[in-house]
């Protein structure tokens, strides 16, 4: 664990326990989610997604996290306030094919949180099976110097309120 970060995995997601596919009873029922459907554009001649499109789609669930639940503006953060969310490691590890049409249901879990950066963990459920789930560290930066910076107070509130209680 990043020194002086504060474990929030009590067990908020027992991912790390559970290497193989979770049911959504598995889950803690405060985490935040968002459907997805998957588009033709997305997939490739036999209609299976892309795997790039996975972190496109954590992406924009990330974005949508911040927006929604936590009431932080995403793009204010990165705009206005300068401050990167930038990702120092992402994974995913897949446990079932997603086809064109299909829909996603992705669930958010903040795994840790430090001085610097925060851990979140992703659970893609297909019809409450988890098809994949994907891993983000993020260290918070300086557009102006790109350097990491402390997260700021309000983000890190919302983190650990969203760890403790869903918001």
């Amino acid at each position: 664990m990043i020194k002086g970060a504060v474990a929030v995995n009590k067990p908020t997601t027992p991912a790390q326990s559970h290497p193989g596919p979770m049911r959504r009873s598995d889950l803690p029922a405060h985490l935040w989610s968002r459907t997805v459907t998957f588009r033709h554009g997305q997939c490739d001649p036999a209609g299976i997604v892309y795997t790039p499109e996975f972190f496109n789609v954590f992406n924009q669930t990330i974005e949508a996290w911040f927006c929604e639940c936590l009431g932080i503006s995403y793009y204010d953060i990165l705009g206005n306030r300068r401050t990167g969310l930038g990702y120092v490691s992402a994974g995913a590890t897949f446990f079932a094919p997603c086809s064109m049409g299909e829909e996603l249901d992705v669930f958010v879990a903040v795994t840790k949180v430090g001085g610097k950066s925060y851990g979140l963990t992703l659970h893609g459920m297909k019809s409450g099976r988890e098809a994949l789930r994907g891993a983000f560290t993020t260290v918070t930066t300086s557009l102006d110097t790109h350097q990491s910076i402390a997260i700021p107070q309000d983000i890190r509130e919302a983190l650990l309120k969203y760890a403790d209680t869903g918001m």
